[in-house]
């Protein structure tokens, strides 16, 4: 589906925007603005004392190249026969699959496997897309941050501005695997890659307070073994996610799907 993009907080259910001749991007504009907040892992200012090849904004843009790899396969099987590898600058991590997340691929097993294919000095963005006030947001933040003490959580949108019973949205966490603190690079001509979308979303803004999340559920991590309970408690976040996305469109226009 063809469609173009906006910065409302819900401007369409999908697609891309295809540029018109003459348009100077190099790359189709993403409908949300999370799939460019995402690629600014590529921004995390390290110490380049600290790095194995020199500093990161030589980096400056993120392609694939034409000979990659790509690996269609169990992501939970993948990163446990791939572990220890270190073999991965950047690890984008989004698995949303449109009102619930696939618990496995937050179990603090599934993240220390990741850490271990990562580079000294590698980032790994997670995005998780629920309910922030519902505790298995909490449960995977606390999972995460098990795993990767240094981290910087972002919001996709400002968030409301009044308490509320819900606050879906998408919650980006930057991690390194090195540890200790960072901060993101003013982005570059050049990083933008001729995107409009890039330009106002790529650096991050909406930054959240790691602790007023934490502090609203008793603590606790996700562990492979024990996620029956959650699963049944996911239905509550899906429930949010159908609220959002009748939103977008008239009650009519779903009714007659």
């Amino acid at each position: 589906m063809a469609t173009r993009w906006s910065p409302g907080k819900n401007p369409t259910l999908g697609g891309e925007w295809f540029p018109q001749p003459g348009h100077e991007s190099q790359l189709r504009e993403p409908v949300y603005a999370i799939f460019v907040m995402l690629e600014a892992v590529r921004l995390v200012q390290t110490d380049p004392k600290m790095s194995e090849d020199g500093p990161r904004q030589q980096s400056a843009l993120v392609m694939l190249p034409s000979n990659h790899t790509a690996v269609i396969d169990d992501a939970v099987v993948f990163v446990e026969q791939n572990r220890n590898q270190r073999a991965y600058r950047y690890i984008i991590h989004d698995v949303f699959t449109g009102g619930a997340e696939p618990i496995d691929l937050f179990t603090m097993e599934f993240m220390e496997g990741l850490k271990s294919m990562l580079t000294k000095d590698g980032v790994i963005a997670i995005n998780y897309a629920g309910d922030l006030r519902l505790r298995f947001a909490s449960l995977v933040v606390q999972t995460v941050l098990s795993v990767f003490p240094a981290c910087r959580l972002f919001r996709e949108d400002v968030g409301p501005k009044e308490d509320t019973d819900t606050d879906f949205t998408n919650l980006v966490m930057f991690c390194r695997r090195a540890g200790g603190s960072f901060s993101f690079r003013q982005p570059t001509y050049a990083d933008f890659l001729g995107s409009q979308a890039r330009q106002y979303h790529l650096l991050p803004q909406h930054e959240v307070n790691r602790d007023l999340l934490l502090n609203r559920h008793r603590q606790g991590v996700i562990r492979k073994n024990n996620t029956q309970d959650l699963a049944k408690a996911q239905m509550n976040s899906a429930l949010g996610h159908w609220k959002v996305m009748r939103s977008v469109l008239p009650d009519a226009v779903w009714e007659n799907w």
